[in-house]
Order: structure tokens, then C-alpha cells, then sequence
């Protein structure tokens, strides 16, 4: 009977344990909650740690420095990225990735997270690069590969300025995003914007 109770208690014991291999995840999650949630000046490793549920010296042992765990929170952050359409036309692909650009923005916490590194991005420049190189940048060279193929199946017109369309297409979504509540912004079409700077007909 003895032997059982202990048994029980044992099993008890690493069920309610955090495996090792998930106590990152939830240091990590715990740094992206924070920055959307109260902004990147409220980050710090002793208010990762608590609300993480860890010890200090178990975050610095994961963690030596604050950057350290900022690498790793973007590099998470990835896959928290709007998805881009891998099938159908260069134009409907392009339609939907500006569309979830500009409602994820400020609907979903991958959004307040960019708004907050946007806002800070001159007090912390070497976050901001951090950011747009591994998250940012791959993405732009997605939207440059359907900006090519809408030009070579003849969707979009040759003379399209690939480099200066891509900003003029994103940047839009992130303005209409942001102020979605007000009005004239709210009735804005996202369509009309890419006819727009695509130079295609206005849709009638």
C-alpha cells in the first residue's frame, strides 16, 4: 500500500512539473504577451520570469541577456506571420496577402507586436533590423516573386516598378489597419488600393 502511495505521488509530481523542453516556449510566450500587451519598455527579465512561472536563474541559464532572449522571441514570433497564398492567380494572391496585412495589424497580436517595434523602432534600432531581417525581409521577397508572376502570366503591366510597388502596397495596409475604426479610413477598399498601384482599371 506504501509502495503505491508513493508511486502516486511520483507520477503526480512530473505531471504537474514543466517539461524542459517547453519551459523556452513559455519564456518566449511570455516576452511576446508582454511587448503586445504593455509595450517593449515593460520587457524585462525579471518580469519575463514571473510571469513565465520561472525561476530568474532558470531564465538566465536559457538566457544570459535580454537580447539573447529578444533573438529568440522574434525568431518565434515567425511563425505567428501572416500566411501567404501559395496557390491561385498573382492577383488574388497579392489581394489576400494585403488584406490579412491590414486586419491582422491591429487584430491580432502578431500585429500590436510590429506596431510596438514600429513605434520604438528609433529607441531601438537594432530591434527594429532584428525584426525586418527575419521576418520582414522574407516576406518582402515573397511579394516580389508574385509582383514577377503577375508580370510574366500578363496580370500586371510590364512597366511596373517592382521595388517601389512593394512598399506602395504594404505600407498602405499598415495605415488602414491601424486607424480601421474611423471612418473615411474604414471605407477604403483594399481592391481599389492594389488596382491602384498596379495602374489596372478602377473596378466599376
Amino acid at each position: 500500500m506504501v509502495e503505491i502511495a508513493v508511486e502516486i505521488a511520483v507520477e503526480r509530481k512530473a505531471r504537474g512539473r514543466p517539461r524542459s523542453e517547453n519551459i523556452n516556449l513559455v519564456i518566449l510566450e511570455a516576452v511576446l504577451d508582454t511587448i503586445a500587451e504593455e509595450g517593449i519598455t515593460k520587457v524585462t527579465m525579471e518580469g519575463v520570469a514571473q510571469r513565465a512561472g520561472v525561476s530568474k536563474a532558470s531564465l538566465y541559464r536559457r538566457f544570459p541577456t535580454k537580447w539573447d532572449m529578444a533573438q529568440a522571441a522574434v525568431e518565434h514570433m515567425r511563425a505567428e506571420s501572416p500566411n501567404i497564398p501559395e496557390s491561385g492567380s498573382a492577383y488574388e494572391r497579392l489581394l489576400l496577402l494585403m488584406e490579412v496585412t491590414r486586419t491582422s495589424i491591429h487584430g491580432s497580436r502578431y500585429g500590436r507586436i510590429m506596431l510596438a517595434v514600429i513605434s520604438h523602432s528609433h529607441e531601438n534600432p537594432k530591434l527594429a533590423q532584428l525584426v525586418y531581417d527575419r521576418i520582414l525581409q522574407p516576406r518582402r521577397m515573397r511579394v516580389r516573386e508574385i509582383l514577377e508572376q503577375g508580370i510574366k502570366s500578363g496580370e500586371f503591366p510590364t512597366s511596373l516598378n517592382i521595388d517601389v510597388a512593394m512598399p506602395t502596397l504594404i505600407g498602405p495596409m499598415l495605415y488602414l489597419g491601424m486607424w480601421s475604426m474611423c471612418d473615411p479610413v474604414s471605407q477604403t477598399s483594399t481592391e481599389d488600393v492594389l488596382r491602384s498601384v498596379l495602374g489596372l482599371k478602377p473596378l466599376d
